[in-house]
């Protein structure tokens, strides 16, 4: 997979009770990954606020890396190795809350204040007086590409869950340092043997690839293995990984006039744009078709795609009902259409480009890219509901 636009969410605790040399080989192994990541055009998200250490102290490393994950991006940014922003976006997303800030360790503000000063974070908050890790947890698992889970207890697996729901990549890590809530049924080690078993249902590689034995190579056997093997087979695993899928919603009639248009306008703007971002792309027509029913093949691809880049000149009714289905289930959305489009209220509302197929080419492209980075992590259309 190009890592270049790919967003990782590095997730994780232990026991306040671990024993020290099993906790700093973690944040050795979080550091390594967090730094090569970095540099190797990765963006990220992270949590600030908190950093709790083990039981009665007061010194030594947290039972969370989040902080560790902070340190190594500033590394990687103050080196060189990376840049403060890319095509998804700034380097680092965090969701925040009304107490986030007053949470932040004062030994960590320096840290803090030099990644915003640095331009590097894009920061959401979430409703006042709502601080539900399960809300925050959803929100991270849409916002990010690939989880890489390291220990910890419900909340792990409750990302898991959210990014398999969303098609998206889980890498589990056995390292057993148990959880900073002691609940769960296991946290990473538990997931780390299911991959084995079912690796599908985790991640999946390119063709050609053992999924089991990417991901054996990344075991750390309790810490035996050294970090910088383990790291290295995390790369290597990440590496082999599937691209994230575009899917194209557009006018698919060949007997309409606008047809010539829009096609010429997806090969010749929106194809070079997807293939720069790493995506693949994902069309109906286009390809081998894996279902026998095509509403099914519509709804399964776009329900697990990465992005949906949705044209609506011809104003198509299949069109605007696969757009509803996305915008309802907060998928990443990318709206365009023909000049002249006259769209809908409710469509109306939303940023869409309107390109001109009369503009030279390149214009088109940069403006279609400039267009992408601005909405490419809209929040959703519906703010989430319930008891606090």
């Amino acid at each position: 997979m190009k890592l270049l636009g790919r967003r990782i969410l590095i997730a994780g605790s232990a026991d306040v009770q671990t024993p020290e040399t099993d906790l700093l080989y973690a944040h050795t192994l979080v550091r390594e990954l967090a730094h090569g990541l970095a540099t190797k055009g990765a963006g990220f998200v992270v949590s600030f606020g908190k950093e709790p250490r083990l039981e009665g102290r007061e010194d030594g490393p947290s039972i969370i890396f989040d902080w560790t994950v902070a340190e190594s991006i500033h590394s990687a940014l103050t080196q060189g190795r990376t840049q403060s922003s890319g095509p998804s976006g700034k380097l680092i997303a965090t969701i925040a809350t009304e107490r986030t800030f007053g949470q932040i360790p004062q030994h960590r503000r320096e840290l803090y204040d030099a990644l915003r000063s640095a331009g590097t974070i894009s920061m959401e908050f979430l409703e006042p007086g709502w601080g539900s890790g399960a809300i925050r947890r959803q929100r991270q698992a849409q916002l990010a590409d690939i989880l890489i889970a390291i220990s910890g207890g419900e909340g792990v697996e409750h990302l898991a869950q959210e990014f398999a729901r969303l098609g998206k990549q889980v890498i589990p890590v056995d390292l057993d340092l148990g959880a900073s809530c002691r609940d769960g049924s296991g946290g990473g080690p538990r997931l780390f043997r299911e991959a084995l078993k079912e690796p599908s249902l985790f991640f999946n590689v390119r063709s050609g690839e053992s999924g089991p034995e990417l991901l054996d190579r990344c075991a750390t056997r309790g810490g035996a293995v050294p970090t910088g093997e383990v790291s290295d087979a995390v790369f290597r695993l990440v590496d082999m990984l599937v691209a994230p899928k575009a899917f194209y919603v557009r006018l698919l009639n060949k007997d309409l006039s606008e047809y010539g248009r829009v096609e010429q306008f997806f090969r010749d703007v929106v194809d070079p744009i997807v293939a720069e971002l790493g995506l693949e792309v994902l069309q109906m027509g286009i390809g081998v078709n894996e279902y026998a029913w095509m509403n099914q093949a519509i709804f399964d691809s776009l329900h697990y795609s990465h992005v949906a880049v949705v044209d609506l000149t011809g104003l198509r009714n299949n069109c605007f009902v696969e757009l509803g289905y996305a915008l309802g289930r907060s998928q990443r959305v990318i709206l365009a259409a023909l000049k002249g489009t006259s769209l809908p209220f409710d469509t109306g509302s939303l940023e869409t480009y309107l390109w001109d197929p009369a503009r030279p080419l390149e214009e088109l492209r940069q403006e279609f890219r400039e267009h992408w980075a601005r909405n490419i992590n809209m929040p959703p259309i519906v703010r989430p509901r319930g008891l606090r």
